[in-house]
């Protein structure tokens, strides 16, 4: 199946799965299959997607077992620290699956069920059954394989699959938990190789997941230019971040920025996206852009722009370097995690443009990768907003999983302005508004 995902058999039974040790748990690299904060974000995103009414799903299988699972009312099972994850914990809390089969390193353990959480108080939610099969063909003969006949979730009555049994406990893992939208936001180093949840960590949506109250672009509420964040007339600005000014763009440094050197290109104006600007102002990000291709060379490392024009009110270039290491495996991770999220993602014909492929205030997503080439994504509802800085903060890219959420890795302004001050300095060689105001005066 695959190392991660959801998987619908022929009779519409949703089993979801996550193969694999926790690397960072473990605080340190192994030499098998591991996985990382996003995947299990990715596993939960690919169970929610296109639920009005998440239920739940018919089985989770996983190669460790969930932090807390480990004991009952009635019995408790050693099992090795190394083999708990609080992210399978974070994951089995979150989509709720009926049945949650792990492997044993020696004895079967069937825990007895536990009744799901949920995020309000008067809702009722399924049970699941926590399995854990012995090794195949043991010598102790213990239990390792396990039939059960399934009616799909989708396919139940509420009153059947909210039905009690007698022996049902309440769920296992931390309620805080629920709260929690992206687990490796959330997990902190604790010095001894360990990493924990730190429950007091602010959460987008006031922990709550919003289903179905995306609203097409054409319905957003139109941002003056005195309330937007990025005019660079509005009193909103933060002119402390501002790099650069040119004749009708400006260079700014990203807010939880990715790197030191991960800054963005955005109109003085307000332009909603690249497909409702004017064409001069689109020669300028252009000129932009060669110029930081040539900055970040000196550095030895490539540059991937991308636009998120979705749920967004001002045009933003986000500008990220990259190392030349990781140049050629871009476009595979982008491939890879737009299928895990379902994105239908096509990579454009050489020297096309983006204005050429969509129509003006059209949502779409967009990136330029280092070898040239650009991929292109219409944005639907439940698009994930962080879909560019998941992939570029990803192992194989910047190894910087804790940065995907820019919220949570937000420096202070003191921080803000010294890497805005070190970025000017190694940029003046490059910055040709430097050129244009000594013209203009």
């Amino acid at each position: 199946m695959g190392r991660r995902g959801l998987f619908n058999t022929s009779t519409d039974v949703k089993i979801a799965y996550l193969t694999g040790l926790s690397r960072r748990e473990l605080g340190k690299d192994v030499p098998m299959c591991t996985y990382e904060p996003s995947d299990c974000s990715a596993v939960r995103d690919a169970c929610f997607r296109g639920q009005s009414e998440f239920r739940g799903v018919d089985v989770l299988i996983t190669t460790l077992w969930p932090s807390g699972i480990q004991q009952d009312e009635c019995q408790t099972v050693d099992v090795e620290q190394d083999r708990l994850s609080d992210l399978l914990s974070w994951l089995a809390i979150h989509i709720k699956p009926r049945y949650h089969f792990v492997p044993s390193k020696d004895k079967f353990f069937e825990r007895q069920p536990y009744r799901n959480q949920s995020m309000h108080q008067d809702y009722r939610e399924c049970a699941t059954r926590f399995i854990a099969l012995a090794p195949v063909g043991n010598n102790l003969k213990e239990k390792w394989i396990y039939a059960c006949s399934l009616q799909p979730i989708s396919k139940m009555r509420m009153t059947d699959l909210l039905q009690a049994t007698t022996d049902e406990t309440p769920c296992p893992y931390d309620p805080e938990m629920l709260k929690q939208h992206q687990p490796g936001k959330v997990v902190k180093f604790t010095g001894n190789g360990q990493f924990f949840f730190d429950m007091n960590a602010p959460d987008d949506d006031q922990g709550k997941r919003k289903r179905g109250t995306d609203k097409p672009e054409s319905k957003k509420r139109n941002i003056e230019p005195e309330e937007c964040w990025f005019c660079l007339s509005s009193p909103k600005v933060e002119s402390h971040l501002v790099i650069c000014v040119g004749t009708l763009c400006y260079l700014a440094l990203a807010k939880g920025p990715l790197t030191p050197y991960h800054v963005l290109i955005l109109p003085i104006q307000h332009h909603q996206s690249t497909t409702r600007a004017p064409d001069d102002v689109i020669k300028e990000i252009t000129k932009f852009k060669d110029t930081l291709k040539k900055f970040y060379a000196t550095m030895n490392m490539g540059v991937v722009f991308f636009e998120r024009n979705y749920r967004t009110s001002h045009m933003q270039i986000q500008c990220v370097p990259v190392p030349r290491a990781s140049e050629l495996q871009i476009l595979e991770v982008f491939q890879d995690e737009a299928g895990i999220a379902s994105i239908q993602m096509e990579v454009l014909p050489p020297y096309s443009e983006i204005r050429q492929v969509t129509l003006p205030g059209a949502p779409y997503f967009h990136a330029e990768l280092p070898s040239g080439e650009q991929i292109y994504a219409k944005t639907k509802q439940h698009f994930p907003l962080q879909f560019g800085r998941d992939v570029l903060s990803s192992p194989p890219i910047l190894n910087c999983e804790d940065k995907a959420d820019w919220r949570q890795c937000q420096l202070t302004k003191e921080e803000e302005e010294k890497h805005v001050a070190n970025f000017r300095a190694k940029f003046k060689p490059f910055d040709f508004t430097v050129e244009d105001d000594s013209d203009s005066d």
